[in-house]
């Protein structure tokens, strides 16, 4: 009897374990609570957009809200520490821009490591650039943009969205690339104040996003000259070649967005989400926005981010590095 009793007890005992284990591993599911996705720009530009529509559909896939939030302020430092000090539980996640890669080597001082710091999951879009110019230049080419500055070194002025901003490290690549010296003027409103600086004809050259450009270009306002593909041109812009096709090879420039975390997420965390973004990219009406960015649509897997992710530490660090930039650290500001 008291051998029955004992089995008895255990056999409860046991449903009590596998009941407990049940209920932990349902609590554990991931997502079980909103998902916070910080945005390291404000709200309205290319960063936020891209942001915004990913969000969106992830929320409609996994049932729970994925938030965009705007930490600003740095260059991009204060979000991006914020996620790098988080939990890594996949609750606080970080979209990436193209400066992520490049702060690490003018910031001596940053509170994180883009490398050692972040679990990469995927990148979602990549964002090709297009070289304009005043059209007040005598250049209708790129080839007669190179010959014009190298005839005339420090003559012509570029713009940027300030010391050591991504536009700031793509013209010093460029200038190394054609062997031109050039005037950085750097703006602190970013594109749109450099854009009505070329067409005030107070700077003469400008990389810029699609979007940002394709309509002055269309009204004549600036100048197409080369577009920073792997050598295919646009279907938006189909007059306008590549830069390899315009004499310029190793000028490819595809400016990253994509999801990281902080390090140390869980693989399940990882797999799940890289496997959602992967599925959104697939959506119609996901592609349609993200069409009418000019944005490619990549969904790489998270090895492969990674090593995208210490790629371009290094690229931007020997740019960096051979055109002597420097920047007061803001870290922490």
């Amino acid at each position: 009897m008291n051998v029955i009793r004992i089995a008895g007890l255990l056999g409860l005992l046991w449903c009590v374990l596998l009941g407990a284990t049940a209920y932990v591993a349902a609590q554990d599911v991931y997502p079980s609570r909103p998902v916070r996705l910080i945005v390291t720009a404000a709200p309205g530009g290319v960063v936020d957009v891209t942001a915004r529509i990913i969000s969106q559909q992830l929320t409609e896939q996994i049932g729970k809200q994925v938030l965009v939030e705007n930490r600003t302020g740095a260059g991009g430092i204060i979000g991006s520490g914020f996620v790098a000090k988080a939990a890594p539980d996949g609750y606080t996640l970080l979209m990436a821009t193209p400066g992520f890669t490049i702060l690490p080597i003018l910031h001596k001082s940053l509170p994180y490591d883009p490398v050692k710091d972040f679990t990469a999951i995927t990148q979602i879009t990549g964002a090709t650039q297009v070289l304009i110019v005043s059209p007040q230049l005598k250049a209708s080419t790129l080839k007669e943009f190179i010959a014009l500055a190298q005839a005339n070194p420090r003559a012509y002025n570029y713009g940027s969205g300030g010391n050591g901003s991504p536009l700031h490290v793509y013209s010093e690549l460029f200038s190394k690339a054609a062997k031109v010296s050039l005037v950085h003027v750097p703006f602190k409103g970013g594109g749109g104040e450099s854009m009505t600086a070329l067409m005030a004809g107070e700077i003469q050259m400008l990389f810029a996003a699609i979007p940002t450009a394709q309509q002055m270009i269309k009204a004549g306002r600036v100048r197409a000259l080369a577009v920073t593909t792997d050598g295919k041109r646009l279907s938006s812009m189909p007059d306008v070649p590549a830069m390899s096709e315009a004499g310029l090879p190793g000028m490819t420039i595809n400016a990253m967005y994509g999801l990281v975390g902080p390090a140390g997420l869980p693989r399940p965390v990882i797999t799940r989400l890289h496997g959602e973004v992967v599925k959104a990219l697939t959506v119609q009406t996901v592609k349609d926005r993200y069409a009418a960015q000019d944005a490619e649509l990549i969904g790489s897997t998270p090895e492969e981010y990674a090593a995208l992710i210490r790629n371009e530490v290094q690229r931007w660090a020997e740019v960096i590095k051979a055109s002597g930039m420097t920047i007061e650290s803001q870290a922490g500001k």
